[in-house]
């Protein structure tokens, strides 16, 4: 019996080392969608992530998709909607409640008992990562501010001082003088787009008017309710009327329907500034090298309302990532983005253009001496903008309020309706929202 006991424990021990070697020999296949894998740069940085994931687990294949900005949320929407949505999913911050809401429940693991009380809680907006008090994404990716682009070449040719554009009234000046029968000063979106509304509210009406859709920075103080509703504040119908004032009275920016295009007439010299972030000096560097000698970069310029001056507050972008509830693998999909806050991994990012949301590795590493553009974009933050940079709301009506923004925008800044009637009807139309809800 003794001996017969001992064989059954022997093989009982072979069984489970069999059945643990046979888990971990198991293939595992993950899924990730991006907007930012149509952007060369973004591209690089995700395959060598994925390349380097497969020498540490061998067993786990991931595969990456996505679609462009205007295309990505819808196509999100849907496949969450048709419960298809892959193992993981890019985003910003403040779309996080929004896509969570979708589903029942919540369309997102809650990841809180694997970030909470740990170092991931000091990742780049990792704080802006919650819904209802649980994280729901993890920022193990890359952020960035934004600042404004500029082309030395031609400040120069028309005697212009890149220093002295201080204040949007002085980047207007320089627009102006810029302009002429083969350059604008700037180009700004005005189309079905989100940053038909983002751009303008983002740099000239959250800083003067505490908010574009809520008072009290969108919120954060005064709460997402109707009684809040900000967006026909005299401040912001201001702000409305200098951007209309740019495109239709001074002539002096160009009108695109893309961000893309933008880019292209930026890199072409038919744009002397455009606003963007440190991702578009990976952009950059990706187009021609050798543009990278004639571009400079300046913080968003500060704003001057009413005889006072406000510091300029563009949003903080952290992409940031979120794992499906429908996930056959969440497990192996949260150790995959745990791992990319390593060392190892963030090196990889770098070739994104953004800054590796991982802080301490930042300045660890010495990152500013091999990305100075970027890292100088990154320091803005810190010396020229407010102490808070505001995202919109992170609430699930968000997308909603948005489409109501960006249709008045669009008629705004076509002349088809004045900044005070527009934001007027703007307002109106998110108190309704709110109310249904």
């Amino acid at each position: 019996m003794k001996k017969l006991l001992s064989v059954c424990l022997a093989l009982i021990m072979v069984l489970s080392l069999c059945c643990l070697a046979s888990a971990e020999d198991e293939e595992i296949n993950l899924v990730i969608t991006t907007s930012l894998y149509v952007e060369e740069p973004h591209q690089k940085a995700l395959d060598a992530l994925i390349a380097a994931y497969k020498k540490v687990k061998p067993n786990v294949n991931i595969s990456v998709y996505g679609a462009n900005y205007i295309s990505y949320f819808d196509n999100i929407t849907a496949e969450i909607v048709a419960n298809t949505e892959p193992d993981i999913i890019q985003m910003y911050q403040d779309n996080i409640a929004r896509y969570d809401s979708i589903r029942l429940g919540g369309t997102f693991v809650d990841l809180t008992p694997y970030i909470e009380g740990t170092e991931y809680e000091k990742l780049t907006s990792q704080e802006y990562c919650k819904v209802d008090g649980k994280y729901k994404a993890i920022s193990s990716y890359a952020a960035s501010t934004s600042a404004i682009f500029y082309r030395k070449s031609l400040l120069q040719a028309a005697d212009i001082d890149p220093a002295t554009i201080v204040t949007w009234d002085d980047l207007r000046d320089a627009c102006i003088k810029l302009t002429d029968g083969n350059r604008y000063g700037i180009g700004l979106i005005v189309a079905a787009h989100t940053f038909t509304a983002n751009e303008w509210a983002r740099m000239i009406a959250r800083p003067i008017s505490g908010g574009v859709y809520f008072k009290g920075n969108e919120g954060i103080d005064a709460g997402y309710t109707i009684e809040n509703i900000n967006a026909n504040h005299p401040a912001n119908v201001y702000a409305a009327e200098f951007w209309t004032k740019l495109i239709q009275e001074d002539k002096c920016a160009r009108i695109v329907d893309t961000k893309g295009n933008a880019r292209e007439l930026f890199w072409n010299g038919e744009l002397a500034f455009n606003h963007d972030g440190s991702w578009f000096v990976g952009m950059c560097e990706a187009r021609d090298p050798a543009l990278m000698d004639d571009i400079g970069v300046i913080p968003v310029p500060k704003v001057v309302y009413n005889g006072e001056t406000y510091k300029a507050n563009p949003t903080l972008y952290a992409v940031v990532s979120c794992v499906s509830n429908a996930s056959k693998h969440p497990e192996e999909a949260i150790a995959f983005l745990q791992w990319m806050t390593t060392p190892e991994a963030q090196e990889l990012i770098e070739v994104s253009g953004m800054i590796p949301s991982n802080a301490k590795y930042v300045e660890d590493s010495n990152y500013a001496e091999r990305h100075e553009l970027a890292y100088k974009i990154s320091s803005f933050q810190n010396s020229v903008y407010g102490d808070v940079l505001v995202s919109d709301p992170a609430i699930a009506e968000q997308g909603a309020l948005q489409s109501i923004l960006v249709d008045c925008c669009q008629e705004i800044f076509t002349g088809a309706i004045g900044a005070q009637e527009g934001l007027n009807e703007a307002a109106e139309q998110m108190k309704a929202l709110l109310s249904e809800e």
